[in-house]
């Protein structure tokens, strides 16, 4: 709803300067959407809970090594990613 990553630094931006909090919320991703906005939360060093959807809503979504565990989302380095080609190509 905002546009992006650039969109969304913008409002950041805004917040910040406004003293008001900020979250990043997501709905609707695959799995590679998730990963994408869940390294991007990273990088912005916030500590206030984020609202990232669990990529489960799908039951066509590429597997990957996300998981959700007490409520945190966490990545596994000993899970693989799904193949992108054998995903698209059902």
């Amino acid at each position: 709803m905002i546009g992006g990553f650039s969109g969304s630094n913008e409002w950041i931006d805004l917040a910040e300067e406004l003293e008001i909090g900020w979250w990043i919320t997501s709905a609707l991703e695959s799995n590679v959407g998730l990963n994408a906005i869940a390294q991007f939360c990273y990088t912005l060093n916030n500590d206030m809970p984020q609202g990232l959807g669990t990529g489960s809503l799908f039951d066509n979504n590429i597997d990957s090594p996300l998981h959700v565990s007490k409520g945190a989302l966490h990545y596994d380095p000993k899970q693989k990613w799904g193949n992108l080609m054998d995903f698209l190509s059902e």
